[in-house]
């Protein structure tokens, strides 16, 4: 028998949970210090990706409030915490929250698109004098 199926199986794995990459406060402005994020232009997740600071942006960026923000930034991110976006803008930076990303659909045939095939498929009848 297969080690899987000899392995027992706990929790619940969510499919469509969304991955977010965390940044904190403290680490942008390690970045802005070192030179790495430009203050003055608009910080998302392609900036922080080629500053270093995130590896692969997954479903998003979400910012977190460990540490202290003294630059004045503007941000486009997923999310923010609320202790996050507070400091943020005490910081006298301006935050945006972008709306999810949309999910695709799935590939293949929806019931609409069989029900045109199978009509556009099926010969007329020819008409009858």
């Amino acid at each position: 028998m297969p080690i899987y199926m000899r392995l027992p199986k706990r929790g619940f794995n969510n499919v469509s949970s969304k991955r977010f990459q965390v940044v904190n406060l403290g680490r942008l402005q390690q970045a802005v210090d070192a030179g790495k994020l430009d203050a003055k232009a608009t910080v998302d997740a392609a900036a922080l990706q080629a500053a270093g600071v995130i590896r692969r942006p997954r479903d998003g960026v979400r910012i977190l409030a460990k540490g202290d923000l003294k630059a004045k930034l503007t941000l486009d991110v997923a999310g923010a915490s609320a202790a996050a976006t507070a400091a943020i803008e005490a910081a006298g930076g301006s935050i945006t929250v972008l709306p999810p990303k949309v999910k695709t659909e799935k590939k293949g045939r929806t019931k609409a698109s069989r029900a045109k095939a199978k009509g556009a498929a099926a010969p007329s009848e020819p008409a009858k004098e």
